[in-house]
Parts: structure tokens; C-alpha cells; sequence
């Protein structure tokens, strides 16, 4: 016979399991829902469509399926942050499992990175590759890191901002403006850095988010006075970091700048009649583009 304590606590364990299961099954109910509310005329609408039929107004896209179970899971959750998440950390393992040697000299080449020769064999942005034409270096030099604790600091600030950002423009805008923001920030390295030095890093696509929402937080009043003065102060210790670390601070101006003037240009989607069709297209182009980089850079590293 089990003791009174022990049955108690077996009791207060079925109904904590009872309960999850309860929550659970209601995520499932919720991400089956077909239908929401219109903010402006409270009419129920499709979960999927962008304007209300009934008074017109435009509707924020909402996640339905899975994506519903993961935002309700996951705070803030946000495809298109957490897939370029997935892919510099996979990125990474692959890097460092082909560096390996199995001795203890990995740890130096999992905090250090590996060598500038190896990353250039896994499509790190080098001046003098990219002026012969292998511009996909450009995009694929995003992805890559040079060690865990790179990784880590521009992930943490992609985490930060990322989700911020992507529910504010929408997954479209905000790929092209990551993939934009990170090419240009090369490319501004390309012509201050000599050419044969090779670097990495998604350091300039998370500043041109940093200079997109900067701009974004003052012209269309999103979020408060209070994180836009964080991200004016993430922008300045980041610069401020990048000189005493000896980071390619050319990446981070190139990308700030890039995000800002980008950000200037942009339509409020909730205020404005923005071309969809054309930001579903480019957001296509933008992924092709990625995909398409990321496939060269391992094709060059199996080449190689």
C-alpha cells in the first residue's frame, strides 16, 4: 500500500498531466479555428484573408495550423526569424563537424572558428572571389560564423529584434529586408576591407534590422519612445564593440545604412494599399536567392 504522502503526490501529478493535456487539446481546437474577428468592424472573417469584406480594412496576416500551435508555444513566434535561426546554427554544425578532428584542439576551433581558408571553402564573402563573379558569396557569408560565441551574439540580437520586426512588415518584407540589408553591408566591406581578406557573419543584416526599426519606431510609432531608445543603443554599443573586437564595422555601417534608407521607403501596411503581389514575389525571388547561395557554397565546399 502506498503511503498517504506518496498517493498525494501521485494524485497532484495526474491532475498537472490532466491539466497540460487540457491546455494542449485546446491549442489543437484553437489552430483549427477558420475564422477571426475584424478589429475595425468586429465582423468574423477568414483566418486567411488580408482585408475585411465586410468594411474594408486591412488585417494583419495571422498564423493558422501549426504556426498557431508554435506562436501559442513559442512568445513572439516568427517563421521567417526562427528558419534564419535553424540555418546559421546548421550552418555551423556542418562547418565545425568538417573541421573536426576529434582532438583537443576543438575547442579552440569551436570558440575561435575555423580557418580563414575554410571558410572560404564554405562560401565566406572574399573581395577578390566576388570581382570574378562568384557574387553568391555575398549572400551565403551571412550564414556562416566564425565561432560559437559569434554565433551566439548575433543570434541573441536576431531574437531580439527579428520577431519585432517580422510582425510589424510581415515575413515578405522582412526577408527581402534581411537579405538586402546583409548583401549591402558586404558590399560596402568589399570596397574598405583589401581583397583578400575573408570575413562572415549576419552582423550587417542584423544592423540593417537595427537601422530599419530605428526608423520604423520614429516615423510610424511603433512599439514606444522606450525601445526605440534601446535600439539606438544596441546600434551604438554594436559599433562600439565591433572597433575594440576588431569586427568589420564596414558590414555593420553598410547594413545600418542600407536598413534605414530601406526603411524610409517602405508603405505602412496598415495604413497604405502596398502591392502585395509584388512583395510576394520578391519574397519568393529572396528565398530563391538564399537557397540558391547557400546550395553553391556547399557545392564549392565538396569541390573543394
Amino acid at each position: 500500500m502506498l503511503s498517504q504522502r506518496l498517493q498525494w503526490k501521485l494524485k497532484r501529478w495526474l491532475l498537472e498531466l490532466e491539466q497540460r493535456l487540457e491546455v494542449f487539446r485546446n491549442l489543437m481546437l484553437g489552430a483549427r479555428v477558420s475564422t477571426r474577428m475584424c478589429p475595425s468592424c468586429r465582423a468574423l472573417v477568414g483566418v486567411g484573408d488580408r482585408t475585411c469584406s465586410f468594411c474594408g480594412a486591412r488585417l494583419r496576416r495571422r498564423p493558422s495550423g501549426l504556426g498557431k500551435v508554435l506562436q501559442n508555444v513559442l512568445p513572439h513566434y516568427a517563421p521567417i526569424s526562427y528558419s534564419l535561426l535553424g540555418v546559421n546554427f546548421l550552418l555551423f554544425v556542418a562547418v565545425f563537424y568538417s573541421d573536426s578532428r576529434h582532438t583537443p584542439e576543438d575547442l579552440g576551433v569551436l570558440l575561435r572558428g575555423p580557418s580563414p581558408a575554410s571558410l572560404v571553402s564554405w562560401g565566406a564573402d572574399a573581395g577578390w572571389l566576388v570581382a570574378q563573379g562568384q557574387v553568391w558569396r555575398l549572400v551565403s557569408a551571412i550564414f556562416l560564423h566564425a565561432g560559437i560565441l559569434h554565433l551566439l551574439f548575433n543570434c541573441y540580437a536576431l531574437v531580439f529584434i527579428g520577431p519585432l520586426l517580422e510582425e510589424l512588415l510581415g515575413k515578405e518584407r522582412f526577408l527581402a529586408l534581411y537579405l538586402a540589408t546583409g548583401v549591402f553591408g558586404y558590399l560596402l566591406s568589399n570596397a574598405y576591407y583589401p581583397p583578400f581578406m575573408p570575413t562572415v557573419g549576419a552582423s550587417g543584416a542584423i544592423f540593417g534590422l537595427i537601422g530599419a526599426a530605428v526608423v520604423l519606431s520614429r516615423r510610424w510609432g511603433a512599439w514606444g519612445s522606450v525601445l526605440h531608445q534601446q535600439l539606438v543603443h544596441w546600434a551604438i554599443y554594436g559599433f562600439v564593440y565591433g572597433l575594440l573586437l576588431g569586427a568589420n564595422n564596414a558590414a555593420h555601417l553598410g547594413g545600418a545604412l542600407s536598413g534605414a534608407g530601406i526603411a524610409f521607403l517602405l508603405p505602412n501596411p496598415n495604413r497604405s494599399e502596398s502591392n502585395s503581389m509584388a512583395w510576394s514575389i520578391l519574397y519568393w525571388l529572396s528565398f530563391i536567392i538564399i537557397a540558391s547561395s547557400l546550395t553553391l557554397a556547399v557545392l564549392s565546399r565538396l569541390s573543394g
